[in-house]
């Protein structure tokens, strides 16, 4: 391999470690690799560091052999459903922000909280939450911690406000439902359309 091919590899190596799995498509915009065809030749040519399966496309995570290259620690495996890591993944190729750490506990006295991912973009931080046919029930629940941690105060004395928090859902019905939730609280609910 050349210098430039044996970088690339390693980049979409990177990724995977990060995003845990990515589709072929989320992959082309990450690194730039153009049509589906010189995505899925470029793919191709590194099977001996990933493995794949078919969802509504191809979607790959990292092998031993890539663990190892690459001095990941996670094993991931075939999964179904994959589509709450791509929902997350699409947020952060959108966004692209300077932290991005998914499913980050983070606690406070006897409040105890993962957001799928913790992330700052543009100087500021954000709470995010995947909602792929999640139950509302477990929605409402996540709600409550949040406004019990920002009663703590803990954030606003740290960093000077409470992060905004993001939602992202696949349906337009759970985006009403999820807007309705949160009234009069700071939070964005997102169609997973919208950051596609």
């Amino acid at each position: 391999m050349n210098i430039q091919r044996e970088k690339r590899v390693d980049q979409i190596l990177s990724s995977l470690k990060m995003l845990d799995y990515l589709s072929t498509s989320q992959i082309q915009r990450l690194h730039n690799l153009g049509g589906d065809r010189n995505a899925r030749r470029v793919m191709k040519s590194m099977e001996q560091w990933v493995n794949w399966f078919r969802d509504t496309e191809n979607v790959y995570y990292l092998n031993k052999a890539g663990r190892e290259r690459i001095g990941a620690t996670v094993i991931r495996t075939k999964i179904s459903p994959v589509t709450h890591f791509l929902m997350r993944n699409d947020l952060f190729i959108q966004r692209r922000p300077e932290i991005f750490r998914p499913e980050t506990k983070i606690t406070v006295g006897d409040i105890k909280i993962i957001p799928d991912v913790w992330m700052r973009d543009k100087g500021a931080y954000y709470f995010v939450e995947i909602d792929h046919m999640q139950r509302m029930i477990k929605n409402k629940q996540k709600l409550d911690k949040y406004i019990k941690l920002k009663e703590s105060g803990a954030f606003q004395e740290q960093y000077g406000y409470f992060p905004r928090i993001i939602w992202v859902t696949a349906l337009e019905s759970r985006k009403k439902s999820l807007e309705d939730m949160f009234a009069g609280f700071d939070c964005r609910v997102y169609l997973w359309d919208e950051i596609k």
